[in-house]
C-alpha cells in the first residue's frame, strides 16, 4: 500500500487501464477452452481470436477512456469517468468470475486477477476517492447500479466486433 499511497491520484488512475490488461491478458487465451469444458451449453460459440480481438478492443478502450478522464478533461467529470470504468471492473470480479468459479467449482479465465488485483485495487481506489473528497456514497451506488448493464452492452458489443473481425 506504501507504493500506491505514494502515487498522484492521476497515476493511481492510469493503473485502472494497465490493471484491465493484465486481467484480459489472463482471461483471452483460456476463454474457449474453458467456455467448451461449462457443464451448460450456451447458444453461443466463442473462439480465441474472437475473444482476443473483443479483450484487445475493451483495453483500448480503456486507455483511451482513462486519456480522455485524466489528461484532456483533468477535473472531476474526467476522474469518474475512470472510476467507473474501475466500477465495471469490481463488478466483473464478482459477476462472472467469482460467481462462476464458485458455481462450477472450476477455474473461471481471469478469477486470479479478478481476487488479486481487481479486488484489491477497488477497494484501496474507491476508499481513496472518498477521502479525497472525489467520489460521493451516491455516486459510487450509481455506477455500480449501472456496471451490471455496462458490462452487459460491452460484452456484447465487444464480442460482435470480435465475431465481425475474426473472419
Amino acid at each position: 500500500m506504501a507504493l500506491l499511497n505514494s502515487l498522484s491520484w492521476d497515476q493511481l488512475l492510469w493503473l485502472v487501464p494497465i490493471f484491465l490488461t493484465i486481467h484480459n491478458i489472463e482471461e483471452a487465451p483460456l476463454m474457449e477452452r474453458w467456455y467448451q469444458r461449462l457443464p451448460i451449453k450456451v447458444p453461443i460459440t466463442i473462439t480465441t481470436h474472437q475473444f482476443v480481438i473483443a479483450v484487445t478492443f475493451i483495453t483500448l478502450a480503456g486507455f483511451i477512456v482513462t486519456y480522455f478522464g485524466v489528461e484532456y478533461l483533468a477535473n472531476r467529470t474526467g476522474y469518474l469517468l475512470v472510476l467507473g470504468m474501475q466500477a465495471i471492473l469490481l463488478f466483473n470480479a464478482f459477476v462472472p468470475h467469482i460467481a462462476l468459479t464458485v458455481r462450477f467449482r472450476m477455474y473461471s479465465p481471469g478469477v486470479l486477477t479478478a481476487l488479486l488485483v481487481i479486488l484489491p485495487f477497488s477497494f484501496y481506489l474507491f476508499r481513496r476517492a472518498f477521502e479525497e473528497n472525489i467520489l460521493s456514497g451516491s455516486q459510487f451506488w450509481f455506477m455500480l447500479g449501472i456496471a451490471p448493464f455496462a458490462v452487459a452492452i460491452i460484452v456484447f458489443i465487444s464480442l460482435r466486433i470480435g465475431k465481425a473481425l475474426a473472419k
